[in-house]
């Protein structure tokens, strides 16, 4: 009984924490450029379950028959991003960018670099080229990409032009999933360099939330119905632990 307890305890933690990760992919699923969070489930090993076999043998000497094998619950075993590509849509706008592989650098105020799949951009007072947060996006080189006050073009590799001038070039770099930590949402950190990218660049578009906000729905719903019947197990098994004391005192009396 107290391994059921210890069972649905488990299955309620490993479902409230996975509720977090689809709460936060259904609060994005409207960014640009997020890449939805995954968690995968795992069972603790299971036990062998046996019991002593009614022999006329000695006690000391009575054997064990094995009964079969009882699961100890489950937990998260890890969490995971998915990087699988988000829907483009065409924004018109001349600094939206979508990229098909790879990501932009961005340096925040404090030199911490970031990179990103989300290509809103805009000129700041200086006319660098900045985030939605403001912070800076970077060019092949590492440095800041000031820009003309007119309209400029750019390619598929990020090569910027203006007047049918080059002007600069954004840095799209690529990592493999492991190489990459989230740091809030959108953004990633990385110790490690990254691949530079030729290509797939595409400007006056915006590549939308990877998260689809029914399967997320669909999902959390199902979840939390596991923790409410994990927590109704737990009531039970309580109740009955309370009634089995309260039989085993007045047996003693």
């Amino acid at each position: 009984m107290i391994k059921g307890l210890y069972s649905a305890f488990s299955a309620m933690e490993a479902a409230w924490r996975y509720q977090d990760v689809l709460a936060n992919n259904v609060a994005n699923s409207g960014t640009a450029g997020y890449k939805r969070e995954v968690a995968a489930q795992q069972s603790f090993a299971d036990v062998l379950l046996s019991q002593q076999s009614a022999t006329l043998a000695p006690l000391s000497s009575r054997i064990q028959e094995v009964v079969g094998q009882i699961g100890t619950g489950s937990f998260m075993a890890q969490f995971s991003t998915d990087f699988s590509q988000g829907i483009t849509q065409n924004t018109g706008n001349e600094l939206d960018f979508a990229l098909s592989q790879g990501f932009f650098q961005i340096e925040a105020p404090d030199g911490t670099r970031f990179y990103t799949r989300d290509g809103r951009f805009g000129r700041d007072a200086s006319g660098d080229l900045v985030d939605s947060h403001g912070d800076y996006v970077l060019n092949t080189n590492g440095g800041h990409v000031n820009l003309p006050a007119d309209r400029v073009s750019v390619g598929s590799d990020g090569t910027i032009t203006a007047g049918g001038q080059v002007i600069d070039q954004l840095a799209i770099l690529d990592f493999t999933p492991a190489q990459l930590n989230r740091s809030g949402e959108g953004y990633f950190t990385s110790a490690d360099a990254g691949t530079p990218i030729d290509g797939g660049l595409r400007q006056g578009f915006l590549e939308g939330s990877n998260s689809n906000i029914v399967e997320e729905m669909t999902s959390l719903l199902a979840v939390q119905r596991v923790f409410q019947a994990n927590q109704t197990v737990i009531a039970r098994l309580d109740g009955t632990l309370d009634q089995a004391a309260g039989q085993l005192g007045r047996f003693g009396a």
